[in-house]
């Protein structure tokens, strides 16, 4: 069974009900959390902070799979075998043009439809949708001569994280618009927001809007 998690931000005490949703899901004490992060982190910054939050969901965090700098790809056995995956926040053109050199996103796909559960958080949640294309209207820079921007296509709809919460954050009027030109339902997640998606069922938690102008 598909089993998603689509965070628009990882906040204590503000993403607590969404970090409940995922405990049931994972369902066994100290599960192993694979991380995947969106571009180099030479320090680790952004992984300590990640794995300072599992460590209060009683998750371990060791697993960390960076793809363009620091790749191996001795270390993708032991990310297949975590009980889910994280695909961390940044820029997500610049994420998804590394997934695809790296061939994972057909390993991804199959990761889930294994029964392993794949948690976005901000660019991490937007790919799991069909493509990627409502990043232009966070004025994000695709990566030259890129033109594919087709992602996971794990969910029929399109996420947009930290809706209303910061300034970049795309109007309603231009998500209504989106969502008519491309036929597609947008879901629109303040950062205490999120949705959790078992098989078919879409369940949005906290602040979502949802957008349907087919």
């Amino acid at each position: 069974m598909k089993k998603l998690v689509l965070y628009s931000d990882q906040i204590p005490s503000t993403s607590e009900r969404i970090d409940n949703e995922l405990v049931t899901l994972l369902g066994k004490s100290n599960p192993i959390i694979g991380y995947i992060p969106s571009r180099a982190d030479p320090q680790r910054k952004y992984y300590k902070e990640r794995q300072e939050y599992y460590s209060r969901l009683s998750m371990d965090f060791e697993v960390y799979f960076e793809l363009d700098e620091d790749y191996h790809s001795d270390l993708l056995e032991s990310l297949l075998s975590c009980d889910a995956i994280h695909l961390s926040g940044g820029n997500t053109y610049y994420f998804l043009y590394w997934l695809r050199k790296r061939e994972m996103l057909p390993v991804l796909c199959q990761y889930v439809n294994q029964g392993g559960i794949l948690i976005g958080v901000s660019a991490g949640s937007i790919l799991m949708g069909p493509n990627i294309s409502i990043c232009h209207l966070y004025y994000d820079e695709p990566i030259e001569l890129e033109t594919d921007f087709s992602a996971l296509n794990l969910v029929g709809f399109t996420f947009v994280p930290h809706y209303g919460d910061r300034e970049m954050s795309p109007s309603l009027r231009a998500l209504q618009e989106y969502s008519r030109n491309n036929q597609i339902v947008v879901y629109a997640c303040r950062d205490s927001g999120g949705i959790v998606v078992t098989e078919d069922n879409v369940n949005c938690i906290g602040d979502v809007v949802k957008v349907d102008e087919r």
